[in-house]
């Protein structure tokens, strides 16, 4: 099966109208699969993402846009399905458009074979924890049952005593969303697998509110609100200027589908840098944006905001490889920073 745009966006969509695994049986039913052949385990999107994969392998992806359709005939997104033509709905923005991808040179995959040595000393293990702290998940209330997502983190910068938290402009850009949004840290597993106790905060209305287009830095910065004296615990990340070259590593903590906090440790090759963008191999997903780009130092060379897949142009990329993403370079944010701060 070719996973398709279309079946990605129609997996968000599924999973955003019916979020309770229980409640998509009867639509499986109802578009004529078979319920004992498809995976129930996880959560409600990754059942849509099994339900959606057996649709398409009977060729029934249409079936079941129907019965769903049955339930809420007024939705957009999936009248926009049952045309041929693969339709963009996402509520995103397009990011990939905006950027100067770069070729994924021979140079590159030649690393990738391991040419280059991965290995560090074992504290980079304890430094990476240390650095996590400072992480969170930005949750946004978009509807009755509806949210959007994203990461972000703590920092401060040299010679400016404010505590900051950021985070990308196409996350949150606006200061009508400032009462809907939760700063959420601690959402990860403990060493033994168990949730971690976590902790939400508001942003300050009051606060300083920095704020980057897209298609220039991508950054929306903010203050957290802190009655409690509690944001303390969680540190922050000292933001430098720093230097990244191709063929380097970084690593990305991030909370990928708004899941519980995760770390991308595989094929992290740079594959391209200028003076506003880092391009990477590492792995993110829907709910990344806003994460912090490490080297392998846990200095922060980028905000990761923005992925896409491999270009025809491009040189294949070794199996297993999908695509490359991207984020902006942090001294331009240091930069903005300092400039927007002073005024």
């Amino acid at each position: 099966m070719a996973w398709t745009k279309k079946l990605t966006q129609l997996n968000d969509v599924l999973s955003d109208l019916v979020p309770n695994k229980d409640g998509i049986t009867k639509y499986v039913k109802a578009s004529g699969l078979k319920p004992q052949y498809i995976d129930t385990s996880g959560n409600a999107m990754d059942v849509w993402s099994n339900v959606l994969s057996e649709a398409d392998k009977n060729s029934k992806v249409d079936e079941l846009v129907k019965s769903v359709l049955d339930t809420y005939p007024d939705n957009q997104f999936l009248k926009s399905a049952l045309f041929a033509k693969e339709i963009d709905f996402s509520v995103a923005p397009d990011i990939d458009d905006t950027s100067d991808w770069q070729n994924v040179s021979e140079e590159t995959l030649e690393v990738l074979t391991m040419e280059q040595s991965t290995l560090l000393p074992v504290n980079f293990l304890a430094k990476g924890i240390q650095k996590s702290k400072s992480v969170g998940k930005v949750e946004i209330k978009i509807g009755s049952n509806k949210y959007s997502v994203g990461t972000g983190f703590l920092f401060k910068i040299n010679g400016i005593k404010e505590l900051f938290f950021l985070t990308n402009f196409h996350v949150i850009n606006d200061k009508k969303y400032i009462e809907k949004t939760r700063i959420i840290f601690d959402y990860e597993l403990d060493i033994d697998g168990n949730s971690m106790p976590s902790r939400s905060f508001k942003i300050d209305p009051a606060g300083p509110w920095y704020c980057s287009e897209i298609k220039e830095y991508d950054t929306t910065i903010f203050r957290l609100i802190d009655d409690s004296n509690t944001l303390g615990e969680y540190g922050w990340i000292e933001l430098k200027e720093v230097e990244i070259f191709k063929n380097d590593f970084v690593n990305i903590i991030q909370h990928p589908k708004g899941e519980m906090k995760q770390i991308s440790l595989y094929h992290n090759i740079v594959t391209h840098t200028n003076d506003r963008v880092v391009q990477y191999l590492t792995d993110t997903l829907k709910g990344s944006s806003g994460s912090p780009v490490f080297n392998s130092d846990w200095e922060v060379v980028a905000l990761h905001h923005s992925g896409g897949g491999n270009k025809e142009e491009e040189p294949a990329l070794p199996e297993g490889i999908k695509s490359r993403n991207e984020g902006i370079f942090i001294n331009k944010i240091i930069q903005f920073v300092k400039e927007n701060h002073k005024n």
